[in-house]
């Protein structure tokens, strides 16, 4: 599987678990704390950006 595919899925995977996190604080513990969501976002947003660079980076290449 190409590096650009895998990074793809943990970007997918983020995404949910982006989603769940900040699902569950809102519900739970609404406006205190520091909401976690915030670092698998930021993983997911990295992850999405490497995979695309890396997708283009091929393309331009062929």
């Amino acid at each position: 599987m190409e590096t650009h595919r895998k990074l793809t899925i943990i970007g997918s995977i983020l995404l949910v678990a982006t989603f769940l996190i900040n699902n569950y604080h809102q519900e739970v513990h609404p406006g205190v704390g520091f909401n976690y969501a915030y670092a698998t976002g930021i993983g997911m947003l990295v992850a999405f950006a490497a995979s695309f660079v890396i997708f283009t980076k091929d393309r331009l290449k062929n």
